[in-house]
């Protein structure tokens, strides 16, 4: 969906033209394994030239936390500021597709706020973790402002997880209760979509939490998806955001006491305001700032890394 595989195709194809062929596992063939690249840790099977993408958070991903597991690995690519060193831990952002919207403004906008997001929450429990927080967002919004807000995802048809253990037992009665009267746990579900696009090129705004905050440097796609399609997120993550993204691009959630305290501000908001606003994220995303975080930089680094460990071994 949204051309989310698109920086590994690239990344293929920039390894195949220095003749080197990227499979996955399952098409190797028995072919000899010059390189091992992991989308996050766990078993490398090449003790020379072993790579791992640590792009989930060791709350989500436990393994990508895990001292002994990360061992094994020559080359650890990362979004933590406070692992990067430069030499076996190298700074990466997730990687996007970059497309530069226009600043159409307000009109023909229908959809006045949204989340878009799984129903789910973290393997490892830390108080650090957004999944709660986004559900009583949605509970908010379906209790205070119904008319003002849509839900889109996988999972929104059950109560969630992230509501605590008592939701645990009832989660599985809610799906023959749900097929008896249609109903669904969310009020505000209106369903899968296999583009964000079509929902965020007409909303005005998108809550847009990262799955857990205060980490240095996680700064995922959930931001820039919203960037991408003219939509202004409402955005609580990194610690460290505003050294990475201009604050005048988004609306920083820590500045703010409460869902209602949000709303009450995206509801002042005026036309004039919410242009400059999308003027602010299309100037971003054609400044440098935004190489860092676009499949051609993912590429060039995993690339040259990789190229330079082989000719290093050969």
């Amino acid at each position: 969906r949204d051309i989310c595989h698109a920086p590994y195709v690239q990344l293929k194809e920039q390894f195949l033209a220095h003749d080197i062929c990227v499979n996955t596992p399952d098409m190797a063939n028995g072919d000899r394994l010059t390189l091992d690249l992991h989308m996050n840790a766990g078993t490398t099977t090449n003790e020379l030239l072993s790579y791992a993408l640590l792009f989930e958070t060791p709350f989500i991903h436990p393994a990508n936390g895990d001292v002994a597991i990360l061992a094994q690995y020559r080359k650890l690519f990362t979004w933590d500021d406070r692992l990067v060193d430069g030499k076996r831990f190298i700074k990466l952002n997730f990687p996007n597709p970059v497309s530069v919207p226009v600043a159409d403004g307000m009109a023909g906008r229908d959809v006045f706020c949204c989340v878009i997001a799984g129903n789910k929450t973290v393997a490892v429990p830390t108080p650090l973790e957004l999944y709660r927080e986004r559900v009583r967002v949605i509970r908010w919004f379906e209790k205070n402002a119904p008319a003002d807000f849509v839900l889109y995802g996988i999972g929104w048809d059950k109560p969630s997880p992230a509501e605590g253990p008592a939701w645990k037992p009832l989660r599985k009665l809610w799906r023959s209760w749900k097929k008896r009267t249609g109903g669904f746990a969310f009020p505000s579900y209106h369903g899968m979509v296999s583009e964000k696009k079509a929902v965020l090129q007409n909303a005005r705004f998108c809550i847009c939490y990262e799955n857990v905050r205060d980490l240095p440097g996680y700064i995922t796609e959930k931001i820039f998806d919203c960037f991408f399609h003219g939509c202004v997120p409402v955005y609580w993550g990194a610690s460290n955001v505003h050294d990475y993204i201009p604050e005048d691009c988004f609306i920083d959630r820590r500045r703010f006491s409460s869902t209602a305290a949000v709303y009450r501000h995206l509801k002042a908001m005026d036309e004039a305001t919410f242009v400059r606003y999308q003027q602010n994220i299309i100037r971003f995303l054609q400044s440098e700032k935004m190489y860092p975080f676009s499949t051609g930089h993912f590429v060039t680094t995993v690339v040259d890394t990789g190229l330079a460990d082989i000719d290093a071994n050969r």
